[in-house]
């Protein structure tokens, strides 16, 4: 097994009111764009949603996660939470010479405050999995891949926590004009 723990947690400030900001991340299907290394996988029919994190490791060793989550909208606190769930079908854990595949757990959480035209963002993100080594690894000690694992995912979690800062802020003005567009032909 390779132990993958980690989690990430960042605050920004972003160009919208509060109201604005927290319609713009309460899309799950564009939130997840954002997120470097994860992608929306399906949804069932109850808004229960299957995540996809995949890389690539040490040039080698592909790593493929599934998570199941659902989404939990708080407006009137401007909150909102991704919750890991096991509700969805089972995901088969897999293992080759250079792959492995399991079922782990996402979750993350974000706060919405107003600070003058801006909102202050507070967001947590986590990630957790134990999928079973690459059978490349076999010889490697145990705590070797272990630590190699932890830090190549903290590496990870922080990616995503920047990407997701900057491709969101650059993706707002697109957001507002598409969504000024829509109001307009719909008033």
């Amino acid at each position: 097994m390779i132990k993958i723990a980690a989690s990430a947690r960042f605050s920004f400030l972003f160009p919208a009111d509060r109201v604005t900001t927290y319609e713009f991340y309460s899309d799950i299907s564009r939130l997840v764009k954002y997120l470097q290394h994860i992608e929306l996988d399906s949804v069932s029919a109850d808004y229960q949603y299957r995540l996809y994190y995949n890389t690539v490791e040490l040039g080698t060793y592909h790593i493929h996660v599934y998570c199941d989550v659902r989404l939990d909208l708080v407006p009137g606190y401007h909150t909102m939470r991704m919750v890991s769930i096991e509700n969805l079908p089972p995901i088969e854990t897999e293992v080759t010479i250079n792959a492995t595949k399991t079922r782990g757990y996402y979750s993350s959480e974000a706060f919405f405050t107003e600070e003058g035209d801006q909102t202050r963002v507070e967001y947590t993100l986590k990630m957790m999995a134990k999928p079973p080594r690459p059978k490349g690894m076999r010889f490697m000690p145990s705590k070797m891949v272990d630590k190699i694992a932890n830090n190549i995912t903290n590496n990870r979690m922080r990616e995503i926590a920047e990407y997701f800062i900057e491709s969101s802020v650059a993706d707002f003005p697109n957001w507002l004009s598409e969504r000024e567009k829509q109001q307009n032909l719909g008033g």
